[in-house]
């Protein structure tokens, strides 16, 4: 790819026929607006310069129809407040690099939301209509889970002093998929105790990062969220590395899921390259042990570790 940003030729910014449009390493500095993309119902924007902060709105403001945008912010696209005010978008995929770089959304219809951005601060109107959303980052994340309300598929990875918004509740949420790379048990707590529709957890470490990173100890909750004793169904641990939190963890949801009917665990992949085999089956089977001998609330639990 050109590292020069390519400029494209003002006619094609009034093709009012474009169903689909792709941009890839382009300048729209020297683009005129108004533009006209009447029909346009796919916009991807990768690493796209903008003249300033007004030109994302006039090009957006051009798409009256426009249903999927998948947009990739380089490091410096000359805009300080990105906002995205669509009406009529479904699906938003958003990536950004590290930076002090806003995102402002207005999205009333959007139904599919992945975010990895590492700004500083994002804004978000409620988006009643949000089915499933995977959210990683480590801005202001208050108005994120507020604006999440609605959804039913959840992925989250957030920093650790990402609070939990007082008074949200997940009411739709069925299944949640939770980063353990980074993060303090209590805002999981905090999601298991306002999901009351919560069937399937997921723990993953998704993001490797450098050395041994333990998660922040484990402290009992003096209550037990009715999501785990009357609703959960399937529990599910990647990277499990049977430290004694993450056992705590473990014995905390196995002994309390009542309707629990699958436990499964599974140990990291690469760590047969770092350990050796021998050890890594002599870990495997010393974990097996360990969760074998958990309470488990659910007499139908069946406990499987790959």
């Amino acid at each position: 790819m050109n590292d020069v940003p390519t400029r494209l030729p003002q006619s094609l910014y009034t093709c009012g026929t474009l169903v689909a449009l792709k941009l890839q390493n382009v300048s729209l500095a020297d683009v005129r607006f108004p533009v006209c993309f009447q029909l346009l119902k796919t916009l991807h924007l990768d690493l796209v310069i903008f003249l300033d902060d007004e030109s994302p709105k006039k090009l957006l403001s051009s798409c009256p129809v426009l249903e999927v945008l998948d947009l990739n912010r380089p490091e410096d696209d000359y805009v300080d407040t990105f906002s995205v005010t669509v009406p009529s978008l479904q699906r938003f995929i958003y990536r950004a690099v590290e930076g002090g770089d806003e995102l402002v959304m207005n999205t009333p219809s959007l139904k599919y939301f992945r975010s990895k951005d590492f700004g500083l601060r994002c804004v978000i109107e409620q988006m009643p209509e949000i089915v499933e959303a995977h959210v990683e980052a480590i801005c202001s994340t208050d108005d994120i889970l507020r604006s999440l309300a609605p959804v039913k598929r959840l992925l989250l990875c957030l920093s650790l002093e990402s609070p939990f918004p007082s008074g949200c509740v997940f009411h739709k949420l069925v299944h949640l998929e939770f980063c353990t790379c980074e993060i303090e048990w209590f805002l999981l707590m905090s999601m298991l105790q306002h999901s009351p529709k919560l069937r399937s957890l997921k723990l993953n470490k998704i993001h490797e990062k450098g050395g041994e990173y333990h998660p922040i100890h484990w402290i009992e909750p003096s209550s037990v969220p009715e999501t785990l004793a009357l609703v959960l169904e399937t529990f599910e641990w990647r990277n499990y590395r049977g430290w004694k939190v993450e056992r705590q963890l473990a014995a905390f949801i196995l002994k309390h899921s009542r309707r629990l009917k699958i436990a499964t665990f599974s140990p990291p992949a690469n760590t047969v390259m770092r350990v050796g085999l021998r050890t890594t089956l002599k870990r495997k089977y010393g974990m097996i042990r360990e969760l074998a001998r958990l309470p488990r609330g659910s007499t139908e639990c069946e406990l499987v570790f790959g």
